[in-house]
């Protein structure tokens, strides 16, 4: 936990913002968070500390997280998730349950050959269709 206190100190101070209670409490949900949340579980969570907090603080810190790079946002579901992981990975979307799970990319993963000259700053492999759980009811039926 207190590691996690220093990291958060050392990231408000690189980027210039002021250590809220919403702020960390914000920080330390999304903290190896792997269930990408939407902007309302994060705020459901977020509450449970600090019971003043606004979904519209909420739902600007974690743009702020994203713009720093400390989280990544799933956006073309049905509302914005977000991830604490921002290393290259690739996600499952279950199209019934809404469920994503991360999987890792192949080792020698890379971007197709007419964007090596790009200077990419993001790369995303989203899967989609029924999980195993789902695919299960579905042959159970």
């Amino acid at each position: 936990m207190n590691d996690r206190v220093t990291q958060f100190s050392e990231l408000c101070l690189k980027n210039k913002w002021r250590r809220t209670p919403q702020r960390q409490a914000v920080f330390e949900f999304m903290h190896n968070n792997l269930t990408h949340p939407s902007v309302d579980e994060v705020w459901k969570n977020v509450r449970k500390k600090v019971s003043s907090v606004t979904r519209e603080s909420v739902y600007r810190i974690l743009n702020e997280f994203t713009e720093a790079g400390i989280i990544s946002r799933l956006d073309k579901i049905e509302s914005a998730r977000y991830d604490c992981s921002t290393l290259p990975h690739g996600h499952f979307v279950c199209e019934r349950c809404r469920k994503i799970t991360d999987f890792t990319l192949p080792e020698n993963f890379t971007a197709p050959s007419q964007f090596e000259k790009s200077r990419l700053s993001h790369i995303e492999l989203r899967l989609s269709g029924l999980c195993p759980r789902c695919l299960q009811v579905e042959k159970s039926k």
